[in-house]
């Protein structure tokens, strides 16, 4: 009787174990922006419109203008990197319904799964060839660098690589020049290393986070160009600290 109580007891572990899991599954596809994203071809409020770009059905936009516009934002960056590594691992989402927007989690930005697979999300309102070529800006820096390296990156640096290939005026260098009065009022880096820091406040605090972070990140170009850029990244995936490898 012993014997068959702890099979029983097993058992009932088991299936209780299988149970939690089988919740952690739906929660995160159902309930995370992340696990959203990445059920999103699976998903039949969702449809194929080209290689890796998806829209909801019923999209009342121009498909063929948001796949050309991509086309165009990809070409962007593919000159600014050289060659494009995140194409083949990048889904881009083109979505006018504000209910699958909300689960979506967000209206224009990327988010990277453990996996090192982007996933991008754009509202109707925000599809141009800035916003698109931004956010692929993103996806491919998180595919060129290590878990361990995204973890600790800061997030000045990421925004400011990501509006290299941003063409809009807001955060030009005109922009910087009137708004920080030539650089006499800009934000100290530190005050910009982490995404509680970079997106707090108003949209326009952070409009000029973005602002800084681009100028610095483009001084930085211009003296290292994509050869310097891409040995920042290998310094960084063989282990060295961001500071030492992006100060020296």
């Amino acid at each position: 009787m012993k014997v068959k109580s702890k099979k029983k007891i097993i058992i009932c572990c088991c299936i209780f174990l299988i149970l939690l899991l089988l919740l952690a599954a739906v929660w995160f596809f159902q309930f995370t922006p992340l696990g959203y994203r990445m059920s999103v071809p699976y998903r039949i409020s969702f449809e194929k419109a080209a290689d890796n770009i998806y829209v909801n059905k019923n999209y009342s936009g121009n498909i063929k203008e948001a796949i050309r516009l991509t086309e165009d934002a990809l070409e962007r960056d593919r000159a600014f990197f050289g060659e494009l590594q995140c194409t083949d691992t990048t889904i881009i989402i083109f979505c006018d319904d504000d209910k699958l927007l909300a689960k979506l989690g967000g209206e224009k930005d990327t988010r990277t799964s453990n996996s090192k697979k982007n996933y991008i999300s754009v509202s109707d309102e925000y599809i141009n060839i800035d916003i698109i070529a931004h956010e692929f800006t993103h996806a491919e820096l998180h595919t060129r660098l290590n878990m361990d390296v995204l973890k600790s990156l800061p997030t000045w640096f990421d925004e400011g690589l990501a509006t290299q290939n941003d063409y809009r005026e807001q955060y030009g260098l005109d922009a910087w020049i009137e708004q920080t009065d030539n650089g006499k009022n800009a934000l100290p880096l530190e005050e910009m290393d982490t995404g509680s820091e970079f997106y707090a406040g108003t949209a326009d605090d952070r409009r000029f986070r973005y602002l800084n972070a681009k100028h610095e990140v483009g001084v930085w170009m211009e003296t290292h160009q994509q050869k310097g850029l891409l040995e920042l990244f290998d310094k960084l995936n063989n282990g060295e600290d961001f500071d030492t490898a992006y100060f020296k």
